[in-house]
C-alpha cells in the first residue's frame, strides 16, 4: 500500500493517505483530525494569496467543504495529501480574486511568490530545494516572460489580464508563458 503523505509546516507529522480514505467514507473524526493537522498551513497559503483575513477564512472553509466532497477522488499515486489540498486552496483563492475583479497591489513577486509556488512540497527540506531550483530556473528567463509566469501561476492572472498589464498582444503573452514553461521544465528536470 502506498503511504503517500504530505507534511505540514514546521515538520509536523505526515498526513497519511489513510486519513483521506477515511474522510472519503464520511468519517467525521478523521475529517476533524485532517482539519486540525492542516488548517493552519492552508490558511497561511490562502492569506498569502488573498491578503485579507476574512476572504482567506472563507476560502479555507470552502476548501474543506471541497475536500469533504471530493476525498474519494484523491489518488495517492498522483501525489501527497498535502499537495492535493494545497492545490484545492490555491484554486479557491484564485477564484475568489477573480470574483472580486480587483487585483491586489504589490503582488509580492519575490520570496512570497516562490514560497507559494512550492507550498505543496512534502517537507521543509523539499520546499527549500525546490525553491532554490525554481529561483535559479526563473532567473534564466527574460524579465517579462518570468513575471508573466509568476503572475499566472502564483496569482491567477489570466492571459488577457497579463496582455493588458504588459501592454502586449495576447498571442505574445501566450507564447511567453508556453515557452517559459518549456524552459522551466527543462531546467528543473535537468
Amino acid at each position: 500500500m502506498n503511504q503517500a503523505a504530505g507534511r505540514v509546516a514546521g515538520g509536523a507529522e505526515p498526513v497519511p493517505a489513510e486519513l483521506i480514505r477515511r474522510v472519503a467514507r464520511r468519517d467525521g473524526v478523521a475529517f476533524r483530525e485532517l482539519y486540525d493537522r492542516t488548517a493552519p498551513h492552508l490558511f497561511g497559503i490562502a492569506l498569502r494569496i488573498l491578503r485579507k483575513k476574512d476572504l482567506a477564512e472563507d476560502v479555507l472553509q470552502d476548501s474543506f467543504v471541497s475536500v469533504w466532497e471530493r476525498a474519494a477522488d484523491f489518488d495517492p499515486e498522483r501525489g501527497a495529501v498535502m499537495s492535493w489540498m494545497v492545490t484545492i486552496v490555491r484554486h479557491r483563492a484564485i477564484d475568489a480574486i477573480r470574483r472580486q475583479g480587483v487585483r491586489q497591489e504589490g503582488t509580492g513577486i519575490g520570496e512570497e511568490a516562490l514560497a507559494f509556488l512550492v507550498a505543496g512540497s512534502d517537507t521543509a527540506a523539499d520546499r527549500g530545494a525546490v525553491r532554490r531550483a525554481l529561483d535559479h530556473c526563473l532567473g534564466l528567463l527574460d524579465e517579462q516572460p518570468r513575471l508573466a509566469v509568476i503572475y499566472a501561476y502564483a496569482f491567477g492572472f489570466t492571459h488577457e489580464e497579463l496582455a493588458a498589464h504588459f501592454k502586449t498582444p495576447l498571442g505574445t503573452v501566450k507564447s511567453w508563458i508556453r515557452r517559459s514553461l518549456d524552459r522551466l521544465k527543462l531546467c528543473l528536470d535537468g
